[in-house]
């Protein structure tokens, strides 16, 4: 089957319609990505019924190989504390999410406090 002769003449001009269509890079600002740690959007695009609040709960973060003579060596030692929110779900489900941050000079006063009640 032969082409048609002028088969191109029905195309948009290329320069035409690329002076309009956005650039790629700017495709990227429609992705969802969350803004910060205690934004007001999830990376899912819910909605924050409850911001950050601590569980209580708290954990030691340190670089150990593994090896069982290294737990009585001296070490450096991170203060963890646990922290949930609750974020509604564009389909409206309630999402518990839990995550783990480096404790403030303020909380890690209360748990030396604490500590020294109870030597």
């Amino acid at each position: 089957m032969a082409e048609p002769k002028d088969w191109k003449s029905w195309l948009p001009n290329p320069n035409a319609w690329k002076s309009w269509m956005p650039e790629p890079k700017a495709w990227k600002s429609w992705t969802p990505e969350a803004k910060g740690r205690r934004s007001g959007m999830s990376p899912r695009q819910g909605v924050v019924k409850q911001d950050w609040v601590a569980t209580g709960r708290i954990d030691f973060a340190t670089r150990l190989n593994g090896d069982p003579a290294d737990a009585d060596q001296p070490s450096e030692f991170k203060l963890l504390v646990e922290e949930r929110r609750i974020v509604e779900s564009i389909a409206g489900n309630e999402n518990l999410e839990i995550q783990w941050r480096l404790a403030t000079l303020k909380e890690a006063k209360a748990v030396i406090t604490q500590y020294h009640k109870y030597l």
